[in-house]
């Protein structure tokens, strides 16, 4: 593919105004707000700081999103264009998985066993399609797809800390960044930078709003100059500033610094505030051509987990004795690291992992059980099975749900030391609640955290006290677990539904308002999307 338009693409990024003439349905444009939350949405939008989210909202058919089960903050995204549970893709936590032969969570790569997603299947029928930043979707040599990947990201799709911009055909990397610029955040994760001082928090904020600001023009010469019928443009920065920044927003928030706030404003405000623009730029752009999908993930609050204290909580209930590093030689350690060149620690980024063990207890082989990586809301729980892992010693049937139900029963006993309230507020059995051809690389056990406090220390009769010592995070902001849609266009008259709609509904709602016949994903179509008549 080159600069010639004859394909249908045009990778100068050149005026070409046309439509592919063999489509019959409207073409369908998907704006992803991550982890963009549907409160804040709405409180700004009523106090005027939200124009055309607002104009949006008062336009549209819109409702609640149910995600995954405990597992909403990695899932989300492959279930939405997947249209199938963790189960049946794999992928629980974004781009990791626990690897039951080495003990070691790692990360996915293109040859990885994915679920296909649903514009896969509408570029196999001839329609073609866009995707910007579709978190953890790789690039791929697809007919009809143009595929542009780590441009502006959240985490890199394949893991690790800094993001590899690639695209599909490959040489549209160079023409974006002579047109656009580099990634204002120069590939890091929004993690990496330091927010210590006022400036540091302005600088955080300026960066992500020109972020927003690039990616807005580029999607929309995208979506003028280029033929489609499917185009999905992902904004991360919601999610980035979240994670980062919720201490400045939330006055009650134990960080919070009112010298900062005062100084700076506040960023979460600022970023939503230059989404909204984008929304609005898009929806001139594409409107009257399209039907247009705003997809918020989920949302987001503040960050109150035990999430890696839980491990040691594990420990304690397996009779094992507690590993912990202090706090000066952790900080030391991290502060060399961050200044040392990113090469250098792309080399030692593996073994920098098997010694930290990225924050969890040590000797996994020798555990019954042990915590993996799930989320910060709901932490996951792994048994040592015989024949599964490679050093396994529980029987999976009887004697593994005997451990279940005992670390069921030990968790909700685990109280917060500091408040006096239940540590836990669910345990749920992985195998109760999901099924799918890859259910056994999910955790067997979910723990969901009673996040009315924060959580600094566990007690309980079993466990004894630990505390989160040597813990360390840059984030005061986590996930909320529901997520919302804003649906408007030609046919879709202003709704506001009173019922949830399944995340995995949406992949076979886009096949169908593209005229597949092909079933898609696991869930069904959204009939109100679908003009049928549904409970309002």
């Amino acid at each position: 593919m080159g600069d010639d338009d004859s394909d249908g693409w045009s990778c100068g990024l050149k005026p070409v105004m046309h439509r592919d003439t063999r489509m019959t349905e409207k073409p369908l444009f998907i704006i992803g707000l991550d982890a963009m939350d549907k409160d804040l949405v709405f409180e700004w939008c009523q106090e005027g700081d939200l124009p055309n989210l607002s104009r949006l909202k008062d336009t549209s058919i819109r409702g609640e999103i149910q995600n995954p089960l405990g597992l909403e903050a990695g899932a989300c995204w492959p279930s939405f264009y997947c249209g199938r549970s963790p189960a049946a893709t794999g992928q629980y936590d974004g781009a990791r998985y626990f690897n039951p032969q080495t003990y070691q969570d790692e990360n996915y790569n293109a040859g990885a066993n994915r679920c296909e997603p649903v514009w896969k299947t509408l570029a196999s029928s001839g329609m073609k399609c866009i995707l910007v930043d579709a978190p953890y979707a790789l690039v791929k040599q697809d007919d009809n797809c143009m595929y542009i990947v780590d441009r502006a990201a959240h985490v890199p799709a394949e893991g690790g800390d800094i993001m590899k911009f690639r695209t599909s055909p490959p040489e549209l990397v160079d023409r974006i960044e002579k047109k656009y610029g580099e990634d204002p955040a120069s590939g890091h994760t929004s993690d990496h930078f330091s927010l210590k001082s006022a400036e540091d928090v302005n600088n955080f904020k300026r960066m992500y709003t020109s972020r927003i600001k690039k990616k807005t023009d580029m999607v929309i010469d995208l979506a003028r100059e280029t033929d489609w019928s499917y185009f999905l443009a992902v904004f991360t920065e919601a999610h980035c500033v979240g994670h980062r920044c919720w201490h400045i927003h939330d006055p009650k928030h134990p960080w919070h610094n009112e010298g900062i706030a005062r100084t700076t404003g506040d960023p979460i405000r600022a970023v939503y505030q230059a989404l909204d623009e984008a929304v609005g730029r898009i929806w001139s752009a594409v409107g009257d051509d399209a039907r247009l999908i705003a997809y918020l993930s989920h949302g987001m609050g503040p960050r109150h987990s035990g999430t890696r204290l839980l491990d040691r909580i594990l420990t304690r209930l397996d009779g094992g004795s507690l590993h912990t590093r202090t706090d000066p030689v952790n900080t030391v350690a991290r502060r060399l690291w961050r200044k040392s060149p990113t090469a250098f620690r792309n080399r030692l980024a593996p073994i920098r992992k098997r010694v930290t063990n990225d924050g969890f207890q040590l000797g996994r082989k020798r555990r019954k059980f042990f915590e993996v990586i799930a989320n910060d809301r709901t932490a996951g729980v792994r048994l040592n099975v015989l024949g599964r892992e490679a050093n396994g010693t529980i029987l999976s049937g009887a004697e593994y749900d005997r451990y279940c139900e005992m670390l069921t029963r030990d968790l909700l006993e685990v109280i917060n030391a500091e408040t006096g309230e239940p540590l836990v507020a669910e345990v749920i059995k992985t195998h109760d609640h999901y099924d799918g051809e890859f259910v056994e690389r999910l955790p067997d056990i979910l723990v969901t955290w009673n996040r009315s406090a924060p959580i600094n220390a566990a007690t309980s009769d079993k466990i004894g006290s630990v505390d989160n010592q040597g813990i360390f995070t840059t984030r005061s902001g986590d996930h909320n677990p529901v997520g919302y849609f804003f649906a408007t266009g030609q046919g879709w008259e202003p709704l506001n539904l009173n019922k949830i709609v399944s995340v995995l509904d949406f992949a076979p709602t886009v096949a169908t308002l593209l005229g597949l016949e092909k079933t898609v994903g696991d869930g069904q179509p959204i009939d109100v999307l679908l003009g049928k008549a549904v409970d309002s």
